[in-house]
């Protein structure tokens, strides 16, 4: 009877980790997943914590486990330097939860052997419900965009990433289990690789290519004894089946459609240098074919848009900010504050110069960029360092080890890859999985040799540590839900109710909260509205705290200098909007209202110099013309 309900325990702790944790959304927040899934997420994990502690439990630890912990405490440190310290708490929050996933992950392992069983059933049932979705998705498209097929996650290369990391446990699944989720597992590994296929994450291309190398290799070393014929024929079927889906739907393609398809089969070219003179062709070809409905602008630009090397250039900004905070970083959650203070090298065209992407898209540039040394030393230690002994103890040691070990570390270095270009590590599904599998991962590799090991009596130096930390995370997660909840409300009056957007822009604001998830303050939006009531005074305290938090955004600044500029205030409106000009020098809107001044003021020559450095448009024909 005991046994019985000890697999209840289990069974109800994985489903709701898999099938409610990694799905549930809400619409009323601006960010419909992330926030959702992280209070779910917590309060899981802490009913856990307080059920799994009334007993004395003891695991066996590494160093792994104290570097996770060390890393943890680096991030939330490092918010006593950083500009916004509620954003580099959030992000010590998310460490902190994977944290306490993989712990009791772990412990929950080490107590029934059978809970990977029960966590990869629930894995499996997780993934045919996402491709539900995703066909769902796909069916009510007018025209097919792999973009839009999003599924669970919040774009398609995140959910990419996600079949990606899930693929082992799938491949684990068929090593391990018999009968019909023995073959229900090679059915959704070769459904999530057809989608890996559609959906065109060219970085998941790459994840998987690199995954699938590995593990064949490691294969061939260690368990050639598996090639028997039974599990090549349900190989070549597998494949054969694959081939005969993504044929289908190949065929199903208009012809643009087919020749985009293709062009991103050549994954190398993913890497081709950025040409800047491709802007005007692309501008053309969108002129030209503008009047084409049933064309998406996707099917002629994104050939341009969609390239490796316009990350690097935010990498290379990135590079600038390690530069100048190389040992202590600028903090965790930061780096979206700190890169518009690195001007170079320019913006792609693309991002209209000052709109700079919310990550850098690569998360070992970020944790360089926001930790510095110590944080991304650590960070190498805690992921890089399992699947480098899983693969040494594969490779040179003649020790018995599970096949689920090859899978388990081959796609975790292919995991490892994407995230050189994009950040699943910012999304709760993603570290779920993640660090699930690093738990399962560490139970089978054994750790004798481990630089250290010891005991570590859970109840007595773990419960008190996770059970707060839960709790405070839980108080936090609630503020910052209240902020999306009310910032959501006064998006949807921004432009209508100028009343409304100051009511619940100044209800959103709190000690955990004041940033929106597109990287501009609250209170710039309540300024705005302050401002289009005739209110430049109110106007401009909104203004001046929303600089406060992002010092570099010139959209705020050059706002903060036009409600100067309203005041009477000429002298430091034009200085506001010099060194606006001086962060992003290909800002617009700061350039045609320096320029406006100086018009206003008599000065037509410096107006006309300032408005012919503006992008071409009709704006600055009609300016010109004016100034004749």
């Amino acid at each position: 009877m005991t046994a019985i309900r000890t697999n209840l325990v289990y069974t109800c702790f994985a489903g709701i980790l898999l099938l409610i944790v990694n799905n549930i959304r809400s619409g009323v927040l601006v960010d419909t997943s992330f926030l959702p899934r992280f209070i779910i997420l917590t309060l899981l994990l802490l009913i856990t914590s307080l059920l799994l502690f009334r007993k004395r439990i003891v695991i066996t630890a590494s160093f792994f486990e104290i570097a996770f912990l060390l890393f943890f405490l680096w991030n939330l440190l490092s918010s006593l330097w950083a500009k916004i310290l509620s954003e580099a708490v959030a992000q010590s929050l998310l460490i902190f939860i994977a944290f306490s996933v993989y712990i009791i992950v772990k412990i929950l392992s080490q107590r029934n052997s059978r809970f990977e069983e029960i966590f990869i059933s629930f894995a499996l049932l997780a993934m045919l419900f996402s491709f539900g979705l995703a066909f769902y998705k796909m069916s009510k498209l007018e025209f097919f965009d792999p973009y839009r097929i999003n599924s669970v996650s919040a774009n398609n290369n995140l959910y990419s990433g996600l079949l990606l990391i899930s693929l082992p446990l799938a491949l684990t699944g068929y090593s391990v289990f018999r009968g019909f989720r023995k073959y229900l597992s090679i059915a959704v590994a070769t459904i999530s690789v057809f989608f890996i296929v559609i959906i065109q994450s060219r970085a998941v291309y790459l994840g998987l290519l690199f995954a699938a190398a590995l593990s064949l290799i490691a294969l061939f070393v260690r368990f050639r004894f598996l090639f028997t014929r039974k599990n090549l024929l349900t190989g070549c079927i597998s494949l054969a089946l694959l081939s005969a889906g993504i044929f289908t739907f190949y065929s199903s393609l208009d012809q643009p459609r087919k020749n985009y398809f293709m062009s991103k089969i050549p994954v190398w070219q993913y890497f081709r240098s950025y040409d800047k003179s491709l802007n005007e062709i692309v501008e053309k070809s969108r002129k030209e074919k503008a009047t084409l409905t049933e064309i998406p602008s996707f099917d002629y630009a994104g050939s341009y848009y969609e390239n490796a090397n316009l990350r690097v250039i935010f990498w290379k900004k990135s590079a600038c900010l390690f530069a100048l905070h190389p040992l202590l970083g600028t903090g965790a959650g930061n780096w979206r504050i700190n890169i518009a203070s690195c001007s170079k090298p320019d913006n792609p065209d693309h991002t209209f110069k000052n709109y700079t992407y919310s990550q850098p898209h690569n998360e070992w540039v970020g944790f360089l960029a926001e930790l510095g040394v110590p944080g991304f030393l650590l960070a190498v230690i805690i992921f890089f360092c399992p699947v480098i002994i899983a693969f040494y103890r594969i490779f040179f040691r003649k020790q018995e080890l599970s096949v689920a070990v090859v899978f388990y570390a081959s796609f975790l270095a292919g995991f490892y890859l994407f995230a050189c270009l994009d950040f699943p590590f910012k999304r709760i599904e993603h570290n779920v999985i993640l660090f699930s599998i690093m738990a399962f991962l560490l139970i089978k590799v054994p750790a004798k040799g481990w630089i250290f090991t010891s005991e570590w009596q859970v109840w007595k130096y773990l419960r008190i540590f996770l059970i707060a930390g839960l709790i405070f995370t839980t108080a936090v997660v609630v503020q910052r839900i209240k902020g999306e909840f009310f910032t959501l409300r006064m998006f949807r009056n921004e432009g209508k109710n100028q009343e409304k957007v100051i009511l619940y822009g100044s209800k959103a604001v709190n000690c955990c909260y004041c940033l929106t998830p597109n990287t501009l303050p609250v209170s710039w939006f309540v300024g705005v509205a302050q401002f289009r009531q005739g209110n430049p005074e109110s106007a401009l305290v909104s203004f001046s705290d929303a600089m406060k938090i992002t010092p570099y955004e010139v959209r705020v600044l050059n706002d903060y200098a036009t409600a100067l500029y309203t005041l009477n205030r000429v002298a430091e409106a034009k200085s506001e909007l010099q060194k606006t000009l001086a962060i992003d020098p290909f800002f617009d809107d700061a350039r045609y209202n320096l320029a406006a001044i100086h018009f206003y003021h008599g000065k037509r020559d410096s107006a006309r110099i300032l408005v012919e450095g503006c992008r071409k448009s009709q704006k600055k024909i009609d300016f010109l013309a004016e100034l004749k």
